[in-house]
């Protein structure tokens, strides 16, 4: 069971690669609507995922959380990775806000475009993907034979710990954009992570909405 317990940690670790060479694709790019953009939800998506990570370190019996971040990732390969190029019709519709402004925008628009995106990208994935990521990690972790944890499933996943995570990934995120080449740039991005702090009761109780909400939502065979 140690072995199986390893196993899905290093799955989950092997996501934050993923991730990165995902963004390193898209950094790749032409910077064309549709393109190159994507880079900065990938980025964010990235830094939460390390720091979920890191989190999960010092959480007792955290494979739920494991198999959770596994089932999650794969719904962004389905929400966004699939769907770059795909008819509009063909996008899940949670995904459909973020890639109709993806697909008019560059890395040249606007911060408050860029801004808008990410938020986009987030509330999709977190309002409707969490939900049935953990239904789904609560199957796996049934059938990996490993004894499922006393308190709820969300608990990792929910609350203090991703709450942490994500402010963690937030500030992380702002620093690396730090090194723009527009002063003007910088400038809005340190008021903005300043803001971020300030409001981040206002904030955090929205994310926390999203991610209880999806898994109210979700039926337990949404996969």
């Amino acid at each position: 069971m140690k072995d199986m317990a390893t196993d899905v940690r290093d799955l989950a670790g092997s996501v934050a690669v993923s991730l990165e060479q995902v963004f390193d694709r898209f950094a790749a790019m032409p910077d064309k609507p549709g393109a190159q953009v994507h880079v900065l939800f990938a980025r964010l998506y990235r830094c939460t995922t390390l720091c979920w990570l890191a989190a999960l370190d010092e959480v007792e019996a955290p494979d739920l959380a494991y198999w959770a971040i596994l089932r999650f990732y794969e719904a962004y390969q389905t929400g966004v990775l699939a769907c770059r190029d795909a008819p509009m019709a063909d996008v899940p519709r949670p995904w459909r806000k973020y890639h109709r402004l993806a697909r008019r925008i560059t890395m040249r628009a606007p911060m408050s475009l860029h801004i808008m995106l990410v938020s986009l990208g987030v509330r999709a994935h977190v309002r409707h993907d969490l939900g049935p990521a953990i239904h789904a990690a609560e199957r796996d972790l049934a059938a990996s034979g490993a004894q499922m944890p006393f308190r709820p499933a969300g608990a990792v996943l929910h609350g203090a710990h991703a709450d942490r995570a994500f402010v963690t990934a937030i500030h992380a995120f702002v620093a690396i954009h730090g090194d723009h080449p527009s002063k003007w740039r910088r400038f809005w991005l340190a008021q903005c992570d300043k803001g971020l702090f300030a409001l981040s009761p206002v904030w955090l109780g929205t994310f926390e909405g999203w991610r209880r909400a999806s898994r109210n939502d979700a039926r337990p065979d949404a996969y």
